[in-house]
């Protein structure tokens, strides 16, 4: 069958990087993702999966059999991955199989590749300008496609991943695969795959007919027996009987059927997890030899996850966990109004998020109202009504309104000041203090360090559980540390991504909110860590957490 690319690829003896012959032999995995029609597919994978290869393969013979009649766009992360990919891998697929070759016609690019009458763009999903703010890129808007493919999503800034899908507005098949490996939870490929019917690979055990999953059951999956030399030598075990069981007699399941029905393509999210674990080359050995030294060494968790299991990965310590925040609840309901002197953190946008705390004690303070008001007025009115003698606010996206508002509450003796985080953290210095324009420049990064240790500490109490603590927690957890490497100068450093929906705008409030209790600690003059007899030089958030 001419329009079956796994039959296809098997009857014309296609040649693979190494001069190695397609086959589903060892890679039995990957004849249903080829084979899926769903109108949107995500793939998440350990390394070296060969599902590039396939998604390539399969945009080609859809192109030959007229199957995309506006042709296909294959994006990676940037421009200079397309340059490698088309040299070291396109190249040498079409140079080694005339079936593919004949069908090609010369366009003078590297990246840009006519099938009869539709084309093969690989491009770069890399932005390359900002408009008005907004991240943009001539490769992202020029083309026009019926199948889109996002190849290592999490390298994908989330906009510009977004962006891409404007290019199938004139088609009527708007096909979207997104796939790679995953990097941390709830972002990138991992969030994608979270809102598919998450089909993993089980398989089946001859002896009780048990289904084991090798990643969703690891280590349980992996038992050892003794050689004829005595060697222990590991092997895939069923988890009931602990028979040996073996990859090629696996099948998909979905983990959430509801969410993606083949009999409708066109709705929800066809999603597939493919492990190293059941990939032709693995060596079990040598696996299992470095999930040993990643428990001993726990810094090489992550890339252990992250390569063999396909799994997305983050330590503990590196992002906040909602029961985390919900621990912190206390027995009251919030506040409407307060007689004591109160601090407030606020997040500026077009609806900002406030909160609003009492001084408790040495490192401590207790959320009395936290909401979502619009305006300037509506946050001067809570001012008011909650005593509020300290404020840090955001400065921007509205300095204009901001400064009214700063002006207007030094009238009745509330101090405020602006906040802002620079381009690039000072690591020489937490922050600096503009006393005359009242604004503080906060390293973001340890910000976020000091916030995440605060709500740990079990110092900070917020009210009881409700639909608005629940907004918080949610969006105190939407940040996570992660370590990143400048393409450029290698530079590597850490810092604090959005993920999830991206809504962080609470954990920002709470950032805020700690500079703001100093403030209301200096002004007081109660004993503040660097606070000196009432001189005016202190870090607010030199607190012992």
């Amino acid at each position: 069958m001419q329009v079956d690319p796994v039959l296809w690829c098997i009857n014309n003896h296609i040649k693979l990087l190494g001069g190695i012959e397609f086959s589903l032999k060892g890679c039995e995995y990957m004849a249903e993702i080829m084979r899926d029609s769903a109108r949107h597919m995500a793939v998440i994978k350990g390394t070296q999966a060969r599902i590039t290869t396939a998604f390539m393969l399969r945009e080609i013979h859809a192109l030959i059999h007229r199957q995309r009649p506006q042709g296909s766009l294959y994006y990676f992360p940037t421009e200079r991955d397309v340059e490698r990919f088309s040299k070291t891998r396109q190249g040498p697929l079409i140079a080694d199989n005339p079936i593919i070759k004949r069908h090609l016609r010369s366009t003078n690019s590297v990246s840009v590749k006519k099938v009869d009458k539709s084309f093969l763009c690989l491009l770069g999903g890399k932005a390359t300008s900002v408009i008005q703010g907004k991240k943009d890129s001539g490769a992202v808007r020029t083309t026009s496609g019926d199948c889109v493919i996002r190849d290592e999503r999490d390298l994908f800034d989330d906009y510009m991943a977004d962006m891409i899908n404007d290019r199938l507005l004139n088609s009527t098949l708007k096909l979207e695969v997104d796939l790679g490996s995953p990097t941390i939870p709830d972002m990138g490929i991992d969030r994608v795959f979270g809102k598919s019917d998450q089909k993993y690979r089980m398989i089946k055990c001859s002896a009780c007919n048990t289904y084991t999953s090798i990643a969703l059951d690891f280590p349980n999956s992996i038992k050892y027996k003794k050689s004829g030399s005595g060697r222990s030598i590991p092997y895939y075990a069923c988890i009931k009987c602990g028979k040996e069981i073996s990859p090629c007699n696996g099948e998909y399941v979905a983990k959430f059927p509801s969410k993606y029905n083949p009999k409708y393509p066109n709705e929800g999210i066809s999603g597939y997890h493919v492990s190293h674990f059941i990939t032709p080359n693995c060596n079990l050995g040598l696996v299992m030899s470095e999930w040993e030294e990643a428990q001993i060494d726990s810094s090489k968790l992550g890339r252990f996850y992250n390569t063999y299991l396909g799994f997305a990965y983050i330590p503990v310590e590196d992002r906040l966990r909602i029961q985390e925040v919900y621990d912190c609840c206390g027995n009251d309901v919030m506040k409407t109004m307060s007689t004591k002197e109160t601090a407030m953190g606020a997040d500026i946008m077009k609806t900002n998020r406030v909160v609003i705390a009492e001084k408790t004690g040495k490192d401590k303070a207790k959320i009395i109202n936290m909401t979502r008001v619009s305006g300037f007025d509506a946050l001067y009115d809570m001012v008011k009504r909650f005593n509020v003698k300290s404020a840090v606010i955001c400065i921007r996206p509205y300095e204009e309104s901001f400064r009214k508002f700063q002006a207007k509450c030094a009238d009745i003796n509330v101090t405020v000041y602006g906040s802002q985080y620079p381009g690039r953290d000072n690591a020489n210095a937490f922050m600096k203090v503009d006393e005359k324009s009242g604004v503080y420049t906060v390293n973001r990064t340890e910000a976020m360090d000091k916030s995440q240790a605060w709500i740990r500490s079990g110092k900070l109490e917020i009210p009881r559980m409700c639909d608005e603590v629940k907004v918080f927690a949610k969006e105190c957890c939407n940040t996570a540390k992660v370590l990143e490497t400048n393409e450029d100068t290698g530079d590597r450093t850490y810092r604090y991504r959005p993920i999830g929906d991206k809504q962080e705008h609470y954990r920002h409030c709470i950032n805020y909110l700690q500079l703001a209790i100093g403030v209301l600690t200096h002004n007081q003059g109660m004993s503040a860590v660097g606070y000196n007899h009432g001189e005016s030089s202190y870090d607010p958030l030199e607190w012992d957490l």
